[in-house]
């Protein structure tokens, strides 16, 4: 049986380990989207005390096994350390995302004939951060976009939205990408989770089939200038749906208003099946991997699904990684599918999952269990 093994730094100095038994519990929770990460560690205390964090101290985390190594969790900013005396311990937390408090506050300004990545780069640099860019999704032109009265970080969301994106900010860098395609901004896979009875923790797995969340169509308004008239498109979401959902906001041209109820279409579909389950701890499981059940369940094993919480905990009753995970459905981008669905069928030969949605291929070489050993490499934008 492998041995869990923790490494945790603050300022790059070490202050607990699994060897030297200061730990009690570490547990790493990774998301998709702008939601933050999060650790929070329970230490021993005394003999000799460890240094308390202050306020921008930076955590770095790395999980995995004495005999196979560590993955890298990355960096965290230090929030409201908690101290306990007599016995002597220490909780230790801190959240992924660097945002500074001009990200936050609310200002009004527009750009002109701009593309998705002038603008989000732009916010990028006056918050510090390096911009990482879905090619695809950063090449929209606006004639005119308009922050009012709204923070930076709204204005990102929004634009997240509106193109079927989500954004994330990690370790110094804003990141902008598509949503549902297994991959990174940089488009190298992330690693595929396959969970099969052999790394399932027992009375653990559950999936949810909300009916409720099934609509037919998705329907957005858009103002032709040329005709002075206000346009409707729409995208379709669920064949098995029966009423359509419309978006409220009015956008500016027909191609943007496409793009958002492409996204909503897709957004809306996700949400129809969700999973959850915990695994036998593996450092290589990531929000925004694709997972698959195999040999669990019939109908079950033939879905496709997509992380989108990997909470990671490692204790003294040993290693676990819970996923949380929502129905794989490609973006959709004014009426196309996005790009991260098409790179993966060319990496699989094409092979389509059986009750998956056209587009969505299970990848060739994951089709039977793999052990956990095989998980390959960690995250990688």
């Amino acid at each position: 049986m492998k041995s869990p093994a923790a490494e945790i730094t603050v300022n790059g100095k070490p202050v607990a380990s699994i060897f030297n038994e200061r730990i009690v519990s570490v547990t790493v929770t990774d998301k998709e989207g702008v939601t933050s990460d999060t650790v929070s560690c329970e230490l021993n205390d005394g003999s000799p005390f460890a240094k308390i964090p202050m306020k921008g101290d930076t955590i770095s985390v790395k999980l995995g096994y004495r005999e196979t190594g560590m993955e890298d969790f990355g960096t965290y900013t230090a929030d409201d350390p908690e101290v306990t005396c007599l016995p002597y311990g220490m909780t230790v937390n801190g959240k992924g995302a660097n945002v500074r408090d001009q990200a936050k506050q609310h200002r009004s300004r527009h750009w002109e004939k701009k593309t998705v990545k002038d603008i989000v780069s732009e916010i990028a640099a006056e918050n510090d951060l390096d911009p990482v860019i879905d090619g695809e999704i950063g090449s929209h032109v606006y004639e005119w976009f308009g922050q009012q009265d709204e923070s930076d970080l709204h204005v990102v969301e929004r634009l997240a939205r509106r193109h079927g994106a989500f954004f994330s900010i990690k370790a110094g860098r804003l990141i902008f990408a598509a949503k549902g395609t297994g991959r990174s901004v940089s488009g190298a896979a992330l690693p595929h989770t396959i969970a099969t009875p052999a790394n399932i923790v027992a009375d653990t797995c559950k999936t949810t089939f909300s009916f409720r969340h099934q609509f037919k169509k998705v329907k957005a308004r858009a103002q032709d200038r040329e005709e002075a008239k206000v346009v409707e498109v729409e995208e379709e979401s669920d064949e098995n749906g029966t009423a359509d959902y419309t978006l409220a906001e009015p956008f500016a041209d027909e191609t943007e208003a496409k793009r958002a109820a492409g996204a909503k279409a897709a957004d809306l579909k996700r949400e129809t099946i969700r999973t959850s389950v915990t695994l036998i701890g593996d450092p290589t499981i990531r929000a925004g991997a694709l997972f698959f059940y195999s040999g669990v369940r019939p109908e079950l094993d033939e879905i496709d699904f997509i992380i989108e919480t990997a909470t990671h905990t490692i204790s003294k009753s040993g290693y676990t990684t819970q996923v949380e995970a929502k129905l794989y459905v490609p973006a959709k981008t004014g009426g196309k599918t996005g790009t991260g669905s098409q790179d993966r069928s060319a990496q699989s030969g094409g092979a389509e999952a059986t009750g998956s949605e056209a587009g969505s291929p299970r990848p060739a070489q994951f089709r039977s269990p793999r052990s956990l050993g095989d998980a390959g490499g960690g995250r990688r934008y």
